[in-house]
């Protein structure tokens, strides 16, 4: 079994090909949360055509993470033996399955299956991605070039309920998620001309023996914990928002669509702030500070008119972005500090792993809270639960930094 490891001078030198690398990387987040955040809209359409309640659509949404974080495990060490390239096309390929599944979906175990080849589709996009993006660039860099490329994906999720909400409203369900099934088979053929940056120098050791050591780094538990929380909040807020929406403001798709769009351009910001900040200044200061914005502002994504509801999401998202920015640098510093500099497959394969847990835990959480209280009381709950985390992670980075 072999990992890659990157040549020393890529810390002093720039690697030749770490721009169309670092495109090829952006597009692949941008098509992996374009094909996710599409559903947004629908969400209110599928449950009413199949008759599901509020935590019946949660736990639905909860297949993606569930099958990610099965899959994400295995992902993360193929990516570090066959390469990021073919992570990536397999990925792609996945999607466009996804999304015709979802095109088709006309029962809740059709649209369930689809939500799992999404997630696992997700996973083997994200590892390849990350793993591409840690390859190229200095440590100095990282947070901030790691933040850029998610922030393709925070773009892509601006545009994708918006598209997908008038689309649905104009042609139907099913020719709409026809049409994104596009985005993916685009993303196979801009992949296929850019190189390979994987090196195969060494043996390594297993990958859960490596995960295993990953998990004693003081700073990989506080990245973990950051991303854990940030992904029970999207996972609770993208399954019930919607829901929330169209039983209290009476908005359909179209509606719904606009008000996630422009809640989450914050996401465009949020991302390069946070790592650039924390390549500045240490990585614990910007997670406290977003994971305070982020407990502020959870209940207020529950209250007011529609024109609010988008503000307080913007300002939430941003929080959330800035507070799992410095999670990836903690990630790729604990691998070197492990001696096994390049074996990035592994660090990004866990941050997908942790990020899956998480987006397990927050639709369940949702829905399960849904069931006794009303919304604003699981923004509430969820808050508390931010709380906590930032608590932990304010004990564990001192050591870490």
């Amino acid at each position: 079994m072999v990992a890659s490891v990157v040549p020393m001078q890529m810390a002093t030198s720039a690697h030749p090909d770490r721009t169309r690398v670092f495109l090829l990387a952006m597009a692949a987040i941008a098509v992996d949360t374009l094909m996710f955040s599409a559903i947004v809209p629908a969400l209110p359409v599928y449950q009413r055509e199949l008759g599901l309640s509020d935590t019946g659509v949660a736990l639905i949404f909860a297949a993606f993470p569930i099958a990610q974080l099965m899959v994400a495990p295995f992902a993360s060490r193929w990516v570090d033996r066959i390469g990021r390239k073919p992570a990536i096309i397999t990925g792609a390929a996945l999607l466009a399955l996804a999304g015709v599944g979802f095109a088709v979906a006309r029962d809740p175990y059709t649209l369930t299956l689809a939500r799992a080849v999404l997630g696992g589709a997700s996973a083997v996009t994200w590892t390849g991605a990350l793993a591409y993006v840690s390859d190229v660039y200095p440590p100095d860099q990282m947070g901030l070039r790691l933040g850029l490329a998610e922030t393709a994906g925070g773009g892509a999720g601006l545009m994708a309920p918006l598209l997908s909400g008038v689309l649905i409203q104009s042609v139907g369900l099913t020719e709409t998620f026809l049409i994104f099934a596009i985005f993916p088979v685009i993303l196979i053929v801009w992949a296929i001309p850019v190189p390979e940056t994987l090196v195969r120098r060494r043996a390594a050791p297993g990958m859960f023996p490596m995960l295993r050591a990953l998990g004693r780094s003081p700073g990989a538990r506080a990245g973990a914990v950051a991303l854990i929380l940030l992904a029970i909040v999207e996972g609770m807020v993208e399954s019930l928002l919607p829901l929330n929406l169209t039983e209290r403001l009476v908005l359909g798709s179209a509606a719904i669509g606009l008000v996630v769009s422009l809640g989450t351009a914050s996401l465009f910001l949020g991302a390069p702030l946070g790592g650039k900040w924390s390549d500045m200044t240490g990585r614990r200061t910007p997670i406290l500070v977003g994971g305070v914005v982020t407990v502020i502002t959870l209940p207020l994504i529950a209250i007011g008119p529609a024109w609010w509801v988008t503000v307080a999401l913007a300002i939430l998202l941003l929080g959330t972005a800035v507070m799992a920015a410095p999670a990836g640098p903690l990630f790729t510093h604990a691998i070197d500090e492990m001696g096994m500099a390049g074996s990035y497959g592994i660090s990004a394969g866990a941050m997908v792993m942790v990020f899956a847990l998480g987006f397990v835990l927050g639709p369940v959480i949702g829905g399960l809270l849904a069931a006794v209280m009303p919304f604003i009381g699981v923004c509430i709950a969820v808050a508390v639960i931010v709380a906590l985390g930032l608590v932990l992670i304010a004990r564990l980075l001192p050591r870490a930094e």
